[in-house]
Order: structure tokens, then C-alpha cells, then sequence
């Protein structure tokens, strides 16, 4: 039996392409990662902002703190409140922020998180959902060396994205994946080697 290159490299020919890639987060994943990495300060950024999977699973991790902001960014208005709709890579930023959090298209993670780095703080945190083999690539060599990961953590089981936000398929299954994804963490500033940890 051959498989075809798609269904190899993890996704499903099937189901087709999402437009605009909207791949929505597990709000699990959000949850998983907050239990082990804490977020310092109130003003967040996601720049992929979609129907508010990530924003929202943030407000709910910490409910108590009733100080937190969330800019929500995206090319297209999918409904969460007060979504600025532009092109994150050509926005203008008019200030700074405590941390981005966000599962951006992977064709393009590199630029998102250079972009980001324009987005934070001096003690600011950038934080990415992304396909494990964003490690892979002579390409991002030289990003790499610029700027390391501070910290990764491998989800233990697969974590599937909902496509165009939907948490089932159009048969009422949740979505699978053979793709593994991890949460990719970068503190504004530092160069040391990586740390892996498991979720």
C-alpha cells in the first residue's frame, strides 16, 4: 500500500485546504502549556487571533487576573471581540507587549516570530504552536543561531488543530493528526541552549 505525500508529511488530501489556514488550537493545548510555563504580564498579543481558541483558554486559566489585555490580530474577522484585521507581517505595532502567543500559518512561523520579536518587551515572551520539525531546515539555521528557542515543550500525544475552528470532522469525529506539535518558547534576550520538556 502506498500512501500519498500529503497523508506522509501528516495531513489529509481528503479533507482539502482550509482557506486562509485557519487551523484552530485545541484549547487543551493552551491549558497544558500554562500548567507548566507561566506567562508574566497583562498585555498579550495573538496575531492569529481567529475565532479566539487561544485568547479565551487564556482568560480562563487566569480568571482571577482581571488586569490581562488581549489584542487579537487576523486577516480575516472571525468573530472575536475587537479584532484588529490586517496583515500581522505589515502591521504597524504602536507598542509593546508582554508576551504573543500564537499558532501561526506554518509555511510562514519563521516571519511571525521575527515580526514578534518587534512586537515585545525587553523582558517580553514569544510562545508558538507549531509542527515539531520547525527544527528541521538549513534554512532556519541562521534564525536558529539568532535566536534560540528558550524552551520546548513535545507534546506527549498528538494534539490535532480543528480545521476551520470546527473540535469535530464532518462525520462528528474529533480531528487526528500524525503530525507532532510542540509549543515553542522564546524570552526576549536569551541565548542559551534549548531546554526540551514534555507535556
Amino acid at each position: 500500500m502506498s500512501l500519498a505525500g500529503g497523508k506522509l508529511a501528516g495531513g489529509n488530501p481528503e479533507n482539502g485546504r482550509v482557506d486562509n489556514d485557519f487551523y484552530a488550537t485545541n484549547p487543551k493545548a493552551v491549558k497544558m502549556l500554562l500548567e507548566q510555563y507561566k506567562i508574566n504580564g497583562n498585555n498579550i498579543l495573538e496575531p492569529c487571533v481567529g475565532m479566539g481558541h487561544i485568547s479565551t483558554a487564556i482568560k480562563a486559566y487566569y480568571k482571577e487576573n482581571k488586569e490581562i489585555q488581549i489584542t487579537g490580530v487576523d486577516l480575516v474577522d472571525r468573530g472575536y471581540p475587537n479584532t484588529i484585521v490586517t496583515d500581522f507581517l505589515q502591521w504597524n505595532v504602536d507598542k509593546k507587549y508582554d508576551a504573543v502567543i500564537s499558532n501561526p500559518p506554518y509555511s510562514l512561523a519563521k516571519e511571525f516570530i521575527e515580526k514578534s520579536f518587534e512586537c515585545i518587551t525587553e523582558s517580553g515572551v514569544i510562545a508558538m504552536f507549531l509542527k515539531l520539525q520547525f527544527l528541521e531546515g538549513a534554512k532556519r539555521k541562521e534564525f536558529f543561531d539568532q535566536h534560540p528557542p528558550k524552551y520546548i515543550y513535545v507534546f506527549r500525544n498528538r494534539m490535532a488543530t480543528w480545521n476551520n475552528g470546527n473540535e469535530f470532522d464532518p462525520n462528528g469525529k474529533r480531528w487526528a493528526t500524525t503530525m507532532c506539535h510542540a509549543w515553542f518558547i522564546w524570552e526576549n534576550g536569551s541565548k542559551t541552549e534549548p531546554i526540551v520538556r514534555w507535556l
